[in-house]
């Protein structure tokens, strides 16, 4: 019972966490998250590297696009499981999950490509580092 009261609270401090903060809560037009006070602590980039500070090229995901194609590189060494890019995952404006490829150290390459058709304004990818967390990096469209 004290389990659903607890996530009972969880969801009441969500909701007004989005009233209050409504930028926080949503991406879309409201507040681009590599500006926000997440940026540099809950994840990074290249402008808020944090406690990565000198770690950015090769953790920030690079993004190129052809055509209604992306491909996501990180310029990281895989150096099997001792460290590496565990996955690259592909969000859109409003950092709703669209995609993800996940990588196995030992053969692949953080390389990952996704069809946008039907994307719009921005997109956002991100590279996780089995030892340096989550770097996020935006195209706009």
């Amino acid at each position: 019972m004290q389990r659903r009261l607890f996530l009972k609270g969880l969801g009441l401090v969500g909701v007004a966490t989005s009233l209050t903060s409504p930028g926080i809560a949503m991406a879309g037009g409201m507040l681009d998250p590599m500006q926000s006070r997440f940026a540099g602590s809950l994840f990074y980039t290249m402008d808020a590297p944090g406690r990565w500070a000198g770690k950015e090229a090769g953790h920030v995901p690079m993004i190129e696009r052809s055509g209604n194609m992306i491909e996501v590189t990180t310029g990281h060494e895989m150096d099997g499981y001792t460290h590496y890019i565990v996955k690259h995952i592909l969000l859109d404006e409003n950092l709703d999950f669209v995609a993800e490829t996940m990588f196995n150290p030992e053969t692949d390459a953080p390389i990952s490509t996704y069809d946008i058709t039907g994307m719009a304004n921005a997109l956002y990818a991100v590279s996780l580092c089995n030892k340096h967390d989550a770097w996020l990096n935006r195209l706009s469209l």
